[in-house]
């Protein structure tokens, strides 16, 4: 802890990179929500305890034959005060942890409890069937009100069983000390690799419900609008890829989780970063 912020009843966002970061959906958001809003960061965890560096690697600078720096897995707690709402938040971004993660959830809530905090929000992104146009997040809440709240933001209440990621221990444990909780996770179409701008727009207006603050989404609006464009023209040349889509069309209903066609391997994936490098 490098410093305590003077924040009163903060909301969490928390996203984790790794295996439930699909779409780029919580990281990407943990991202845009630090530079919207000029949050900074009060605090670490230290990564020796919680990572395998030989799974994630510490990312080396290296300037004309000069070891500049070596940036270990980071993460990092933030602060933010929305000057029009009021509203302080508490921004965590982390890469999920390898190891002794009970141990990382006490930490995690033990800021919470020294900052006063009272909701928790986890963001995730899986791979579905879905296609590019479908904006499809679905959740669940520590409580029937709450859970009240996704639906009037047309969140799909999460029907799942199968593997989890570190959110639902954190919700969990965080339900045992009376900190409410809700996660969200956005739905992203398996045959696209990258940032998914339009679900992330989607995401920053229900936040700014749940949470009460204000972030300006326009940016992200109008970068998609441009990335669409991209993409549709890749799909229009694109026969295999234009039959995959219209099986996902016709297989299964927007927000089931389990995608069954396996033919985007071998050359059927749109990387968006290769249309969008320097716009984002």
């Amino acid at each position: 802890m490098e410093e305590t912020p003077e924040v009163s009843r903060p909301v969490l966002i928390l996203g984790f990179g790794g295996w439930a970061n699909g779409g780029n959906v919580a990281v990407g958001m943990l991202d845009y929500l630090i530079k919207r809003l000029g949050a900074t960061c009060f605090a670490r965890i230290d990564p020796n305890n919680f990572y395998r560096f030989d799974d994630e690697r510490p990312v080396v600078k290296v300037e004309g034959g000069r070891l500049i720096e070596v940036l270990p897995p980071e993460a990092a707690f933030y602060a933010a005060h929305d000057e029009e709402t009021g509203v302080d938040l508490i921004l965590f971004q982390a890469t999920e942890p390898h190891l002794r993660w009970s141990l990382f959830v006490e930490i995690i809530l033990s800021v919470c409890k020294q900052l006063g905090v009272e909701l928790m929000i986890s963001l995730g992104g899986l791979q579905d069937n879905v296609v590019h146009t479908d904006v499809v997040i679905s959740g669940f809440a520590s409580s029937e009100q709450l859970l009240e709240r996704l639906k009037q933001n047309l969140v799909i209440p999460a029907e799942y069983e199968g593997p989890g990621a570190i959110h639902s221990l954190i919700l969990q444990q965080a339900k045992e000390i009376n900190i409410e909780g809700i996660s969200l996770w956005g739905h992203c179409p398996f045959y696209l690799q990258g940032t998914h701008l339009r679900l992330l727009s989607r995401m920053a207006t229900i936040l700014t419900d749940l949470a009460g603050f204000e972030v300006e989404t326009d940016e992200l609006e109008k970068a998609w609008t441009h990335l669409a464009r991209s993409i549709q023209r890749f799909i229009d040349d694109n026969p295999e890829l234009q039959k995959v889509i219209k099986e996902i069309m016709k297989s299964k209903t927007p927000g089931e989780a389990e995608p069954s066609i396996s033919e985007t391997k071998d050359g059927k994936v749109i990387y968006l970063d290769d249309f969008f490098k320097s716009k984002v």
